[in-house]
């Protein structure tokens, strides 16, 4: 009888929606409830298929400690190469060995406000510094 009253269609628009804790879309009926950090959340279903577990925790502490969401800065007509390039030139990335450990916070969190995942964050700058 709950259920009835919950799926009916006056009520289900007066219910708040879950947001993704990494991208705050609108979780639809396929999510997961993960560990993110020490606490668990509700993922979007393309957070789930895009990032493995050690990114999620990444990408939501970052958050956490900075502020934001992920994508929160993209447009339409955001362009992944020339983010990461300004990137790099802004804080001075050079040649060396480029990976995730050795990347400014800086560098990821602005990254990951324009919704550039790790991976293309390090190839990117892979790319730039050859």
């Amino acid at each position: 009888m709950i259920t009835q009253q919950i799926t009916s269609d006056t009520i289900r628009g007066k219910l708040p929606s879950v947001k993704c804790k990494l991208c705050h879309n609108e979780v639809k009926k396929t999510s997961q409830i993960v560990k993110l950090g020490t606490n668990y959340g509700v993922i979007c279903n393309d957070c789930a298929e895009e990032f493995s577990p050690i990114d999620r925790d990444l990408i939501y502490n970052m958050f956490i400690a900075f502020g934001g969401y992920y994508g929160k800065l993209r447009t339409p007509t955001t362009n992944n190469y020339k983010i990461i390039k300004s990137l790099s030139s802004q804080h001075q990335i050079t040649k060396r060995e480029i990976s995730i450990a050795s990347l400014d916070v800086r560098v990821l969190h602005k990254a990951f406000l324009y919704g550039i995942s790790p991976s293309q964050v390090v190839q990117g700058l892979r790319i730039l510094s050859e």
